[in-house]
């Protein structure tokens, strides 16, 4: 098959691909609104509309997800689960694993979102507004003392924004302090770099086998603000490394990049 032919294979799967996800994520969120407004409890909402997502679109993408380690996930909770924002369609990868109880942080705009936006309110996930590092941080806080207060596991970005790209941007503090404010230990969660299956920025999109692996965890115990820094760098080398173990050789562009393009950048 032609790269030309190719390509046009895989921009039409993309195109398709989005629609049905556009049309599929209000009608399954409306149905676990349902159940965190009148069923409950909450948290079987939560998973409900993250399994039933992850595992229609997993279909309609042609994806498989191999998942190592998820046991820790219930054995080592409540703590905080640190996984890249490599794209908009990193919920139907830990779609799949995403636990009972579990609370995730995300930013202010999700709440515009019809109907999965009020999903997110009414399931107790915390919105921040990133453009505030004040109120930020404030939310953090206020989220490290509800989920120590409660038991929950708390899901976060440790890079704060999207990002495709091979290198993981500086990390953000606001998440580490969250970890240490509740005494939760980390739960670094690695998956293989989703730039083998998928360039929004060219509309390709193609199938093939997500890898992810829930890391052994990393203690907070004792630790305080003086221990950020150590905290930090031993997270990024984790999940670094396990990267690495989970796509050797993957990573590459789908198909060659036009002169003067970067696959690393492209974000969906």
């Amino acid at each position: 098959m032609t790269n030309l032919v190719r390509r046009c294979v895989y921009t039409l799967h993309f195109v398709a691909a989005s629609i049905v996800g556009g049309l599929l994520l209000p009608v399954i969120s409306a149905a676990a609104l349902t159940i965190a407004l009148v069923r409950g409890p909450k948290g079987h909402a939560a998973v409900f509309a993250a399994r039933t997502y992850s595992r229609v679109m997993q279909r309609v993408l042609g994806w498989r997800i191999e998942a190592e380690g998820v046991e820790r996930l219930a054995s080592i909770s409540p703590s905080v689960v640190m996984v890249r924002h490599q794209s908009n369609l990193d919920v139907i990868v830990v779609g799949e694993v995403f636990p009972p109880g579990a609370i995730a942080i995300g930013k202010k705009q999700l709440e515009w979102i019809p109907l999965f936006g009020w999903l997110w309110r009414a399931t107790g996930n915390i919105l921040i507004d990133r453009r505030n590092t004040a109120v930020a941080m404030e939310s953090i806080r206020r989220a490290a003392e509800s989920a120590k207060a409660v038991g929950v596991s708390v899901w976060v970005a440790p890079e704060g924004h999207r990002n495709m790209g091979a290198e993981m941007l500086p990390f953000k503090k606001g998440v580490f302090h969250l970890a240490l404010g509740a005494q939760f230990p980390i739960l670094p969660l690695a998956v293989s770099p989703l730039s083998a299956v998928l360039d929004a920025r060219r509309w390709i999109l193609r199938p093939g086998t997500i890898r992810l692996r829930v890391l052994p965890p990393v203690p907070t115990a004792g630790l305080g603000p003086g221990d950020l820094d150590e905290l930090m760098a031993r997270v990024r080398s984790d999940l670094a490394n396990a990267q690495r173990e989970l796509a050797p050789g993957a990573g590459e562009p789908i198909l060659p990049s036009p002169r003067g393009a970067s696959v690393e950048g492209a974000r969906a």
